[in-house]
């Protein structure tokens, strides 16, 4: 069987070993297990974690506006 965006390799000895996988295609599916296992982080999410509310941007805005009339 053949899936399109999906290539199963062989070794020397003809046996399966690789599987070359599209991740334009399939990223989405494969997130979970790709940060599961280490090899990517899902910076995103902590960014978000992090991020200013509505309320401290617009504080954060207007202090920066303020301190730039008096430059």
């Amino acid at each position: 069987m053949q899936v399109s965006g999906i290539e199963i390799e062989k070794n020397k000895k003809g046996e399966d070993a690789f599987i070359r996988i599209d991740l334009k295609k399939y990223g989405k599916q494969l997130q979970p297990f790709l940060e599961e296992i280490g090899l990517i982080d899902n910076d995103f999410e902590k960014e978000w974690e992090n991020g200013l509310t509505l309320e401290e941007a617009k504080r954060r805005s207007i202090e920066k506006i303020r301190n730039w009339k008096r430059e």
